[in-house]
């Protein structure tokens, strides 16, 4: 059994407030690879590292201490300076995803990050930051476009000098491909949804799948020309890990319970590395440090540290 890298989900979420600094720094001090992260960019270009495209009831107060309570405030239609107003270091209480995250430790006080702050935290460290580019493929206009999300990242990585930190991630194809043109040193892997929600039968629950019209609509693309793919759809590429390769990929970044032994030969067979997401349970991170995947993406990295000892 090999040893992935561990990189810490949102910087370790089922342990700290997700996407923080305060969640960065204790993944570093509990001696991580490397830490998977999320980014917007916000109306005056910025790029904030938060997951949602909206702000995040569950997560998020103003600051008079309320939760907030609308579900339609953008980030793309937010400036950076209006998005410190926000606390984000403590789950809501009673929400279904504080009960998600039993463990998750509060930090009043955090705010929204922005990614140039991450990338000075790992500067000079072997760290990598997975960053994912979160534009969105369904609703276009929820997000900035996936070039400006290209452009910016990857100027302030080169601006930074930290395109050697860096993995560019996402289920949108198209962001990462720009990015690889801006900068083809940079790899980028390409992450996809579950598997299960593209096949002839139901999805299981445990793989959330979206609601019925949704995951229909998302069939008919994915057997044809998907929005997400960039034009590398697997139809013109012998499959799903031909398609990731042909988009430019370094590696493919599936959800893990599609990383078994057949698909991962065939990623090598396409010359791809494996990693997966989002892996918490502990015989999941065994079974896929068996099947030999370069890096495990989790909740919980103190659990993949209690296989391998750093």
């Amino acid at each position: 059994m090999s040893r992935p890298q561990n990189i810490a989900h949102r910087g370790g979420a089922g342990l700290w407030p997700e996407n923080t600094m305060y969640a960065f720094r204790q993944a570093m001090a509990l001696g991580v690879d490397g830490f998977e992260l999320d980014i917007h960019i916000t109306r005056d270009g910025e790029i904030a590292v938060y997951h949602d495209e909206a702000l995040k009831p569950d997560i998020t107060r103003d600051a008079t201490g309320e939760w907030v309570m609308r579900k339609d405030l953008l980030l793309k239609d937010m400036t950076f300076a209006e998005l410190q107003a926000f606390d984000i270091g403590r789950l809501k209480p009673g929400t279904k995803y504080a009960g998600e995250h039993p463990q998750q430790r509060a930090h009043d006080g955090e705010r929204i990050p922005h990614l140039r702050d991450v990338i000075r935290l790992v500067k000079g460290t072997p760290l990598k930051l997975w960053i994912e580019l979160k534009s969105n493929f369904t609703q276009e206009g929820r997000t900035a476009p996936p070039d400006v999300f290209a452009e910016k990242t990857i100027a302030l990585l080169k601006a930074e000098d930290a395109l050697d930190n860096a993995v560019v991630i996402g289920f949108d194809w198209r962001p990462l491909i720009a990015a690889k043109r801006l900068a083809p040193g940079v790899p980028i892997w390409c992450t996809t949804l579950p598997q299960s929600w593209f096949g002839k039968s139901a999805p299981p629950a445990e793989h959330w799948p979206p609601p019925a019209p949704e995951l229909a609509q998302l069939r008919r693309w994915d057997s044809s020309e998907a929005p997400w793919t960039g034009g590398f759809d697997k139809a013109r590429h012998g499959g799903l890990q031909g398609a990731v390769r042909a988009a430019g990929a370094a590696g493919w970044f599936p959800y893990h319970p599609d990383l078994t032994p057949e698909t991962a030969a065939i990623a090598r067979q396409h010359d791809l590395k494996v990693a997966a997401w989002t892996v918490n349970n502990v015989q999941d991170m065994k079974r896929l440090s068996d099947l030999g995947a370069s890096a495990i993406c989790t909740d919980y990295p103190d659990r993949l540290n209690a296989i391998f000892p750093t």
